[in-house]
């Protein structure tokens, strides 16, 4: 029975290991987005007030995007140099996840209906940045806690012995047997 249920919880273990790596590393490049998605916007915004079109904004931008959002243009522009409307290859862009969604839907409305995109991207940029700085503070307030761990392990047993056994030991020597 205790060979059961020692199999059981290694199981349940290694399922849990594979289940928050692959978790993990979607969440690494989902915070990888989140960071960097404002500065895209900010660089949307430079090249739109530079009085660019919506249709050449994603050309002038791309060389200088970040890493993770980069590929995603790069797909958009590929789609439109193939022939596909812009509004239509902004499709590429659901991959950046729901933080781009506001994003596509100036771009989309910008190359659809032809209203201006800077209004839109100023908006969509104010929000990415309370939203990144949001997250920051989620990740600060966490740290206490994540510290916690290497404090009590480590540190509170090395004061222990440094600081309350040589006093102990030297009361321990002090006192006098009658």
């Amino acid at each position: 029975m205790s060979i059961l249920a020692l199999g059981v919880s290694v199981a349940v273990l290694i399922a849990g290991l594979r289940r928050r790596r692959t978790h993990g590393f979607r969440r690494a490049e989902v915070d990888a987005i989140d960071r960097a998605l404002p500065d895209a916007i900010d660089l949307l915004r430079l090249c739109a007030r530079a009085g660019t079109s919506v249709h050449q904004l994603i050309p002038m931008a791309l060389p200088r995007l970040p890493e993770p959002i980069a590929s995603a243009f790069t797909e958009v522009q590929r789609r439109v140099e193939c022939g596909l409307r812009l509004g239509d290859a902004l499709d590429a862009l659901d991959g950046l996840g729901e933080g781009s969604e506001a994003l596509v839907a100036v771009l989309r409305s910008a190359a659809f209906d032809g209203t201006s995109v800077i209004a839109g991207l100023d908006r969509v940029a104010d929000d990415a940045r309370l939203l990144r700085r949001r997250r920051a503070e989620q990740v600060a307030r966490r740290l206490p806690v994540q510290l916690l761990f290497p404090l009590v392990i480590c540190i509170l047993p090395a004061f222990a012995l440094l600081a309350v056994v040589p006093l102990v030991a030297a009361s321990l020597g002090e006192l006098s047997l009658p």
